[in-house]
This record gives structure tokens, C-alpha cells and sequence, in this order.
């Protein structure tokens, strides 16, 4: 018989931590995370949402929320109000000028699509987007759910912003991290009203919002407050162009940019059931409803939570 030679422990190599979302695993011991694609986006149980969470379930929740950019919570059956009270986790909930408003609620809007409705019903559902980049401060996230789905379809597609980054090359990188962007809210109503009805958005008629507050001056690259990681902040919803760059110029740049976040590698893809509950990074990740479906209701409901005025790589360290 041969023996076997061991390593001593000293020498045995380490094990390598698996890499999701362009970082490192964590570890979860309060809650169950299933990471959905290794571009982003997990799903979490053993969470009842509709009782005031312990600190220790709250710091994991927002250790995955950092990570994986997208959160899944299922079988969520909450109230508005309790809706709202796990949506303040995140930080203050905020009203949109462009949304339209659900149940009166000017805390809450709505995202709805009846059975005899055209896709173009909902807005920029065609294109990844951001949510209100045109505001002073655009939304951290979005915290939605599920009240009445399709049987098949009507997913919600993500793409990793921070991945769309760090995949450029060092020169592109280093003239999108000087350029600015132009975002405006202001012509939403008027270019919607000069469209035939059946083609007409579904917005929200009144706002409180100033003219001066529906436009706004932000960096094209985005950088966490916290952690300084860099994402792409230059997307279609609602862009003007980029500062001191012409209309065609801005436009031939920003459609290269919008090709690079379909690619599939930087995506996941949420399929949705009644009461199912999302939060969104608004600021690093970039999303898009997947319209598929026909002759069938997609109603989902969502508060949205103040961000943040954008930092750009010439303010960091802030």
C-alpha cells in the first residue's frame, strides 16, 4: 500500500470566493440569498415584510442591496402603508412630476398597462433606462410590487451599470469621466400631447414641480458616495446631450453607450408574481419592463426614495 503525501495546512491553497455582481460573495446568516445571474440581482426569504425588521436582518438586507443592486422579496401581501413604512428602510420617499399617482397617493405611483392598452402606454419601456435623472436629486430606488400580473411575460429586465464601466477601454473611460450631461423633464407633456391618443404616455397631469426643477446638469459617470466604485450614468430617458458636445455628436456617443447595456453579460431578468416586491438601485443599474404580453393586465405599484445629487469623478473624494 502507498501512502498518501498531504500538504501540511500551511500550504493547502485557499478557496476562492465566488464573484457575483463584480464582487465577492458575502455571507448571509440572517436571510437566504439566491443570487438570480452573476451580472446582478438575488431573491431573499425568510423575510416577513410586513413586521418591523431587527437590525441584524436590516444590515443583511442592505449588504444584498449593495451587492446585487436589485432585490427580490416573494408572497409580500402588504398594505400601502406598510409598503411605504419598508420602503423609509432605504431613505425618504419621494413624489415624481411625471408618474402617475396610485389611489390618490401622492407618495405612491403606478405602472399599469390594461388588457385592451398598446405597449407604448407605459413610459420608456423600450430602452434601459434610469428613473428622473433630469431631477436635482434622481431617486436611489424604487421599491415595487406586484398587484396583478400577466400569465406569461411583462418580466423586468436590469443591466449592471457599474459593469457597463469597468468593461470600457482607459481612454474611454477617461473622456466619460470629464463629460457632464444634460437631463430635462421639461418638454415630457408638450411632446405628449402632439402625439395621436392611442400613442400618448400614461403620465401624471399635475405636478407641484418648478420648470427650473425639471432640468438638470450631471456627471456622465456616477460614483458611490460610499464605496467610490464608478457606473455609467449616461442613458436615453429624458437626455439632452452632453455639455459642450453638438446634438449629433452627443446622440452617435450615447447610442454606443445604450448598445453596450444590452449586452446580455451585465443583465438579469425578474419574472413577476402577484405580490412579488422589488427594490432597485436606481442610481447603478439600469432597467427596462419587458413587454410581451397581449390582451392581458400588468398593474404594479411603487414608492420611490430620494437620492443623492450625483458625484462625478471630479468630486471624489467628495
Amino acid at each position: 500500500m502507498v501512502a498518501t503525501k498531504c500538504k501540511p495546512a500551511s500550504q493547502e491553497q485557499p478557496v476562492a470566493v465566488p464573484v457575483v455582481a463584480g464582487l465577492p460573495m458575502p455571507d448571509f446568516r440572517r436571510i437566504h440569498v439566491e443570487p438570480i445571474s452573476g451580472a446582478c440581482g438575488c431573491e431573499i426569504s425568510g423575510v416577513d415584510l410586513r413586521e418591523p425588521l431587527d437590525e441584524e436582518t436590516l444590515s443583511e438586507i442592505m449588504k444584498a442591496f449593495e451587492q446585487f443592486l436589485v432585490i427580490v422579496f416573494r408572497d409580500q401581501d402588504l398594505s400601502p402603508e406598510q409598503h411605504k413604512a419598508f420602503s423609509r428602510y432605504f431613505g425618504p420617499i419621494t413624489e415624481l412630476p411625471q408618474a402617475p399617482t396610485y389611489d390618490g397617493m401622492r407618495d405612491m405611483q403606478e405602472v399599469r398597462r390594461e388588457a385592451d392598452e398598446p405597449e407604448n402606454v407605459v413610459p420608456s419601456f423600450e430602452h434601459f433606462h434610469t428613473d428622473s435623472p433630469f431631477l436635482k436629486r434622481p431617486p436611489l430606488c424604487v421599491v415595487m410590487r406586484a398587484l396583478e400580473v400577466p400569465r406569461y411575460g411583462g418580466d423586468t429586465a436590469f443591466s449592471n451599470a457599474y459593469l457597463v464601466y469597468e468593461h470600457l477601454s482607459d481612454g474611454l473611460k477617461a473622456l466619460l469621466d470629464g463629460l457632464q450631461v444634460v437631463y430635462s423633464g421639461k418638454e415630457i407633456w408638450a411632446r405628449n400631447e402632439k402625439l395621436p391618443p392611442e400613442k400618448r404616455l400614461r403620465l401624471r397631469e399635475e405636478h407641484g414641480f418648478s420648470e427650473d426643477e425639471l432640468e438638470n446638469i450631471h456627471p456622465a459617470v456616477r460614483v458611490h458616495p460610499v464605496t467610490g466604485r464608478k457606473a455609467l450614468f449616461a442613458t436615453t430617458a429624458y437626455f439632452k446631450g452632453f455639455v459642450g458636445w453638438t446634438e449629433e455628436e452627443s446622440r452617435a456617443l450615447l447610442d454606443y453607450l445604450q448598445s453596450l447595456a444590452q449586452h446580455l453579460h451585465y443583465h438579469c431578468r425578474v419574472k413577476w408574481r402577484k405580490n412579488t416586491l422589488l427594490v432597485w438601485d436606481n442610481r447603478f443599474l439600469l432597467h427596462r419592463g419587458v413587454h410581451d404580453f397581449k390582451y392581458e393586465r400588468r398593474h404594479l405599484i411603487r414608492t420611490t426614495v430620494m437620492g443623492e445629487r450625483p458625484i462625478g469623478p471630479r468630486d471624489w473624494p467628495a
